[in-house]
């Protein structure tokens, strides 16, 4: 089963208030995590794997082109860990925010949904 550091809505990891440890989370909600923090990793972002990870200069940021928004971030949902599929996908752009919206479905036999925004 997979299972990671919790995270805060800041991202962060915590410790658990009831056990003293690092926080944890386990299988769909572990899923969901994965597959948000991968889709908000941006393409050179990460040292060790500058190939990985949105390219959001040339899908959102420079010129929103939501094909190739939803089909990047599709080929990275799908590509996580315990992903078997993806429901929905819509996505919009207001103001300069783009925000988008995930339904997987897990390996768990659950389905998850992510939300998450991009700023320039």
């Amino acid at each position: 089963m997979l299972m990671l550091f919790a995270e805060n809505e800041n991202r962060d990891p915590f410790i658990d208030p009831e056990t003293g440890d690092m926080a944890i989370v386990t299988g769909a909600a572990a899923v969901a995590q994965l597959s948000k923090s991968r889709v908000e990793a941006q393409r050179n972002e990460m040292k060790y794997a500058n190939n990985e990870g949105m390219p959001m200069f040339q899908t959102a940021f420079n010129q929103f082109n939501p094909s190739q928004f939803e089909a990047a971030a599709r080929t990275i949902i799908l590509a996580t860990t315990d992903v078997t599929g993806i429901e929905s996908f819509t996505m919009s752009s207001v103001n300069g925010v783009l925000s988008y919206t995930a339904v997987i479905t897990t390996v768990y036999d659950e389905s998850v949904t992510i939300t998450g925004i991009a700023t320039q």
